[in-house]
């Protein structure tokens, strides 16, 4: 059976959640009570999401130590809360002011990353990131998030080999399994996915995962096992968008126009992507 490839496996492109971006600094061992107090404050004000709070804090214990050497690390802190706030530019501003003072930090030129990364500035977030390997090559998360980068810009080959490396690196992280999956998914070896997914499963059954198992199975033909694995992802989240619009997509292979629509109905209800829906009953069968 021949199936609209690019149509159905963009969405695959999707499937992984990336880690949620963290402050990327240990909580300073500052030498004064003060000093500590606002930096506990900061980070229950973070906690609390109160980006402003956070800042004032932050800024607060720099000027009552202003010769604190963790103070850089405060810096890069605050740059990241102004991040999450959507103040790029003035984050861009402050982590390179905390790169120029601690250029060593690959902490900081990784947060630097993330925040280019977010302003939509993908070449400079690279070279970020190139510069970092170049100053550590175990430096895990740098290898995952600029092969996040490459899979945006359709470079899988150099996407897998930093998924690779960063499998290496971290080999129980599922999220490297995951990516690797991803990326055998939009490369026309889809056959190599579903193993890989399997891993997955078996060290924790998520929803997402069997709808992508069953996109994979559907790709290559195998109606019985998609049928299976969207069973198991329905039993599992009744309320996962995704298996409804797997659901949709078998129905259609099978000529079951009617549970086809339900099932598309019931996908966008959840909140799957109406042009996906639409474009559904145009597919090849």
């Amino acid at each position: 059976m021949e199936i609209a490839r690019t149509k159905l496996l963009l969405f695959l492109s999707v499937c992984f959640t990336l880690l949620p971006v963290h402050l990327h600094a240990d909580t300073p061992d500052g030498g004064g009570t003060q000093y500590m107090q606002l930096v506990q404050w900061a980070d229950e004000a973070v906690a609390q999401s109160n980006w402003d709070r956070a800042i004032a804090c932050l800024q607060e214990a720099m000027r009552t130590e202003p010769a604190n050497p963790q103070n850089v690390m405060l810096l890069s802190n605050m740059g990241m809360i102004q991040h999450y706030a959507g103040e790029d530019s003035l984050a861009l501003h402050t982590l390179t002011e905390a790169r120029a003072m601690a250029p060593a930090s690959v902490v900081i030129l990784k947060n630097r990353a993330t925040v280019l990364t977010g302003m939509g500035r993908t070449d400079d977030a690279m070279q970020d990131y190139g510069k970092i390997i170049e100053m550590d090559s175990t430096y895990a998360d740098a290898y995952q998030d600029r092969a996040v980068l490459f899979m945006r810009l359709n470079r899988y080959a150099e996407a897998e080999t930093d998924i690779e490396k960063y499998r290496e690196l971290r080999p129980k992280d599922p999220h490297g399994t995951l990516m690797l999956a991803v990326i055998y998914s939009n490369t026309d070896r889809v056959a190599d996915a579903i193993p890989l997914y399997t891993q997955l499963l078996k060290q924790k059954e998520e929803a997402v995962y069997y709808s992508a198992r069953a996109m994979c199975h559907m790709v290559c033909g195998d109606l019985f096992a998609a049928a299976d694995d969207i069973f198991r992802g329905i039993e599992l989240d009744d309320k996962d968008a995704e298996l409804y619009f797997c659901r949709a997509y078998l129905n259609h292979l099978r000529f079951r126009d009617a549970d086809r629509d339900a099932d598309a109905s019931k996908a966008k209800s959840l909140g799957t992507d109406p042009a996906r829906i639409a474009a559904l009953p145009t597919l090849p069968r």
